[in-house]
């Protein structure tokens, strides 16, 4: 067992913990950047890992099977962008915040050849600036939804977001 550790954290640099995510009946594999925190089932979602504390917040990113059985068509998606847009605008309405811009939609293959998509923007809200994230990962004919949240001066967790989400891989889904 240990050899089996010091192996695994050999390949991963210690930086990262391999974990599998069970939810009823799936299984998700994701590297954990080690001091990031884990909570269960919070407000709906199965998975959410939460940053050590910098600059007064913990930023987040959460994981949740949507149960969905299809696949992306990039091109719609790219098209769609301007629904997103147009609903983040109505949500900072509603909430208070100033819209600071978006983030265009993206897809590729994370190194476990899942194509991920993802779209995002940023906002304003009590003196503080957001960067948000949607990533919706194909996983075997499924779709895993996941997003990031963080402070725009915590930059550096954008880096261990990327990291989980190209390490992401299925398990039983």
């Amino acid at each position: 067992m240990k050899l089996i550790f010091s192996l695994t954290c050999l390949l991963l640099s210690c930086s990262a913990l391999a974990m599998e995510l069970k939810y009823e009946g799936h299984s998700l594999f994701v590297e954990i950047p080690q001091k990031w925190q884990m909570g269960k089932d919070l407000f709906g979602i199965p998975y959410t890992f939460f940053s050590p504390q910098e600059n007064g917040q913990r930023s987040n990113i959460s994981f949740a099977p949507t149960g969905a059985e299809l696949e992306l068509d990039v091109a719609v998606l790219k098209k769609n962008q301007k629904d997103y847009q147009e609903n983040k605008k109505k949500w900072s309405e509603t909430h208070s915040a100033t819209l600071l811009g978006f983030i265009p939609y993206q897809s590729y293959l994370n190194k476990n050849d899942h194509r991920v998509h993802t779209i995002g923007f940023s906002y304003s809200h009590r003196e503080k600036k957001y960067i948000e994230n949607s990533f919706y990962l194909e996983c075997k004919g499924k779709i895993i939804f996941s997003k990031s949240l963080r402070l725009d001066v915590n930059q550096s967790h954008q880096k261990f977001f990327a990291e989980m989400i190209n390490s992401l891989d299925c398990g039983v889904i």
